[in-house]
């Protein structure tokens, strides 16, 4: 209990002190780092936006076996005067998205839960729109049998709740709305064949940004994709995160797996 009394404060007001600084939040696991001592601190995405809190001998305690990534938790936080980091008192399970850690699908999880990380300071508001849309991806992941697709929808998506969906309606040098064939990273946009300022991505990969920016999740996955519009929105979706976030880790490891499952594809 804090010694509040020298500042003439009674008994039910350290209470109320104390109380306030006890919070319970719904979340998804982000990221988890295990330190030296056994404690884990997770990185949580909540509705209300992100919070990174510590859990105290986490990896051998009670807790451990709910502190894996992507595990949707009910958390109780508490607020430490001077600390940057909220502990985490009590942990229940809601659900455990599982088959996320499947070698095929790990990777598309993995680099969906560093984006979030990285678009969502800690002082953002999430919203429950923006929380449904991440957690409804990861589950797409598992029950969709294009989890690449889903992948490509929920990152721009998610760009998009933040305010950082490009301007795909028209060129944005001269404003024309047909043969929109490149996607200029930098300024955040497409141009037209005449300019041909950015990165060449081809008609039907701007077209596919178009419907993404203005269609649902589940209308845009009714929506034939080509191999070359696939490709193109990869490679527009990491040139914009470079500029936009940074580089993201995962995207080596994604990369990675993308390119052994073309391969695969074509020697079938």
């Amino acid at each position: 209990m804090w010694r509040l009394e020298r500042y003439g404060v009674d008994q039910s007001e350290r209470v109320k002190c104390r109380v306030s600084r006890y919070r319970t939040r719904s979340g998804i696991v982000l990221r988890r780092y295990k330190t030296p001592s056994g404690d884990i601190i997770l990185s949580l995405l909540t509705p209300d936006g992100k919070l990174k809190g510590i859990c105290k001998a986490g990896a051998r305690g009670q807790h451990a076996s709910r502190l894996n990534l992507f595990q949707h938790l009910t958390v109780q936080t508490f607020e430490r005067p001077n600390s940057d980091l909220l502990t985490l008192t009590e942990l229940v399970l809601e659900g455990a998205l599982t088959g996320l850690t499947d070698p095929a699908v790990y990777p598309f999880a993995h680099f969906l839960s560093e984006l979030a990380d990285k678009l969502y300071q800690d002082d953002d508001f999430v919203g429950q729109a923006g929380f449904e849309l991440f957690s409804g991806g990861l589950r797409g992941l598992v029950r969709h049998p294009d989890p690449d697709r889903v992948t490509l929808i929920i990152a721009w998506k998610l760009l998009a709740t933040h305010g950082l969906f490009p301007r795909v309606q028209a060129c944005i040098d001269t404003g024309v709305m047909d043969d929109l064939t490149h996607f200029d990273a930098g300024r955040g946009g497409v141009t037209c064949s005449s300019i041909g300022r950015g990165l060449r991505v081809g008609v039907d990969t701007t077209d596919e940004l178009h419907r993404m920016g203005t269609g649902t999740v589940r209308e845009v996955l009714e929506h034939d994709l080509s191999s070359l519009a696939r490709e193109g929105l990869w490679a527009a979706l990491e040139a914009y995160l470079t500029v936009q976030i940074g580089i993201l880790k995962s995207l080596g490891a994604l990369r990675l797996l993308r390119h052994t499952r073309l391969e695969s594809a074509a020697a079938a």
